[in-house]
C-alpha cells in the first residue's frame, strides 16, 4: 500500500485507477485529476490505459474506427492503396491531445444522435433513445464512424463549380479508384454494415427533403455524411447543411464526379469479390439489426399494417404537417383564422416543436365525438393521425384564442362548413365559425 499525507483519499493507486476509468467525460477525468493529489499522480503514472478507458467509455467498442477519423492525415495521399491504408484502425492505448478530445467527444455526439433515429425508425418507433443491443451498437457505429472517414476523404464542397467543370474523366476515374480502395479494406460482413447505414441516411435525406429529384442529387446529399443526415433530421430540412454543398444541387451541371458516390465503389467491390450483390428493396435494418421489434403492429384505430412507420408518441415528429390545411372544413380559406392557426401552432419545421405541438392536441379536455377513446400511447397510421388532427385543430385554436383574452363573437349557424366566411371579410370578423353547424350539414 502506497503510504500517503492525512489530504491524502485513503485508497490504493490501483483503486484510484479503476475509479478514474469510469469517467463518462474527459472533462470529468480533468476534473477528478485537478481535484487530488492521489489522482494527479496515478493519472502521470497510467495516462494512456486511463485515457483509452475513457474514451471508450464516450465512444463504445467503435474507438479504433472512432480514432481513425480524427487521425486521418490532411491532406491525404493520392494513391489509391495509400489512401486505404493509411493511418490503420488503432487498438492500441494512446494519449490524446486536447484537440482529439474535443474531436472525438464532438464525433460521439453525432453518432449517438444518429443511432437513436436509426433505432426509432428500424428498430422500435416507441423510443426516441436507442434501445439497439450493444452487438447491434457496435455494428451500427464501427460502420458510422467509417462513412464519416469517407465523407472525410471525399467530400461535397471539395471543388468549386469552376473546378468541377475542370475535372476530366481522367481525374473523375482516379477519385472513383480511390473510393474503391477505401472501401474495399474491410471485410465484407462488416462492408455489407456500411452499406445498410448508407441506405438508412440515404432515406433521411429522402424523407426531409420529401424526395430527391434524382439520384445525383441523393449522391451529393450522402456526401454530407452522417452529420448532415442529423442536422436534416432535426432542421426537417437540408438548409443547415454546407453552402457549398448546396449550391451543388441548385446547379444545372451534371455533377459526374457524384454520381454512384456510394453505390460505384460497392458494385466495383461485389464484382471483384464475386458476391451477389444486396437487394435494392432490403431494410436498412438488414446486417446491422438481429431482430426489430414491432414490425407486424398494426394501427390502434382502423388495424392497418404499418409496423415501424406508425405513428407513437416517440415518433410523432414524422408526421408531415401543413398547419393551415388541418383547420376543418371550410376554416383553411377563412382569412381571419388562418393567420392566428398559424402564429397560434409556432413554428413547426423542427422534429421537437412539432412532437410538442401534437402532444397538445391529445392533451385537450374536449374531444370531439368518436374520439373519447384515443389515447397517447396507442400507434396510429398517418391518416388516422392525420383524422384526429383535423378534427381537433378548430378546438385547440378557439382554446388558444380564449386564453389570450379573445371573446367570441355570435356563433355562425353553419359553423365550420359555412361558405359565406371564406369571401366575405366583414361576415368572417362578424361571426365565430370555430364552432359545430346547427344548419346545413355537419
Amino acid at each position: 500500500m502506497t503510504m500517503r499525507g492525512l489530504s491524502a483519499l485513503p485508497l490504493d493507486d490501483d483503486l484510484l485507477d479503476r475509479v478514474m476509468t469510469f469517467c463518462p467525460t474527459f472533462g470529468t477525468l480533468g476534473a477528478m485529476v485537478l481535484a487530488s493529489k492521489g489522482f494527479h499522480r496515478v493519472f502521470q503514472t497510467h495516462p494512456k490505459s486511463i485515457m483509452r478507458a475513457v474514451a471508450y467509455n464516450i465512444v463504445g467498442p467503435a474507438l479504433p474506427q472512432a480514432l481513425r477519423l480524427i487521425r486521418y492525415p490532411h491532406p491525404p495521399p493520392e494513391d489509391p492503396i495509400d489512401m486505404a491504408t493509411t493511418c490503420p484502425e488503432d487498438h492500441e492505448p494512446s494519449v490524446m491531445t486536447d484537440d482529439e478530445k474535443k474531436l472525438l467527444q464532438e464525433n460521439a455526439e453525432v453518432v449517438q444522435k444518429l443511432e437513436n433515429i436509426y433505432s426509432l425508425t428500424t428498430k422500435d418507433r416507441t423510443s426516441k433513445t436507442s434501445l439497439l443491443t450493444s452487438e447491434e451498437s457496435w455494428r451500427f457505429r464501427r460502420a458510422s464512424y467509417r462513412i464519416m472517414l469517407y465523407c472525410k476523404l471525399f467530400p461535397g464542397n471539395i471543388y468549386s463549380f469552376d473546378e468541377l467543370e475542370d475535372l476530366d474523366d481522367v481525374q473523375i476515374a482516379k477519385i472513383r479508384r480511390q473510393r474503391t480502395a477505401v472501401l474495399n479494406e474491410y471485410p465484407t460482413d462488416e462492408l455489407l454494415e456500411i452499406f445498410s447505414v448508407v441506405k438508412f441516411i440515404g432515406g433521411i435525406f429522402v424523407e426531409v427533403n420529401g424526395g430527391i429529384d434524382s439520384s445525383d442529387d441523393l449522391d451529393v446529399l450522402l456526401s454530407a455524411g452522417p452529420a448532415g443526415a442529423v442536422s436534416c433530421w432535426e432542421d426537417r430540412d437540408a438548409s443547415g447543411l454546407d453552402e457549398d454543398l448546396l449550391n451543388l444541387l441548385d446547379g444545372d451541371e451534371n455533377n459526374n464526379l457524384f454520381t454512384g458516390y456510394f453505390s460505384l465503389p460497392f458494385q466495383n467491390i461485389w464484382a471483384t469479390r464475386n458476391i451477389k450483390p444486396p437487394k435494392e428493396d432490403e431494410p436498412a435494418s438488414k446486417y446491422v439489426l438481429d431482430q426489430v421489434n414491432g414490425a407486424n403492429d398494426t394501427c390502434s384505430h382502423c388495424a392497418t399494417p404499418g409496423g415501424l412507420a406508425l405513428l407513437t408518441q416517440a415518433n410523432w415528429d414524422r408526421q408531415q404537417i401543413f398547419s393551415t390545411q388541418l383547420l376543418k372544413a371550410k376554416l383553411k380559406s377563412n382569412q381571419t383564422l388562418t393567420f392566428p392557426f398559424a402564429q397560434a401552432a409556432g413554428n413547426l419545421s423542427d422534429a421537437e416543436s412539432l412532437g410538442c405541438f401534437i402532444a397538445g392536441f391529445f392533451a385537450m379536455s374536449r374531444r370531439a365525438p368518436g374520439f373519447e377513446d384515443w389515447e397517447v400511447g396507442q400507434s396510429y397510421c398517418q391518416p388516422c393521425l392525420t383524422k384526429y388532427l383535423e378534427e381537433h385543430a378548430w378546438i385547440w385554436l378557439l382554446e388558444e384564442r380564449v386564453k389570450t383574452g379573445w371573446v367570441p363573437p355570435e356563433d355562425c349557424w353553419y359553423g365550420y362548413n359555412c361558405n359565406t366566411q371564406t369571401h366575405k371579410l366583414a361576415h368572417a370578423q362578424q361571426k365565430n365559425h370555430l364552432c359545430v353547424p346547427t344548419r346545413g350539414s355537419v
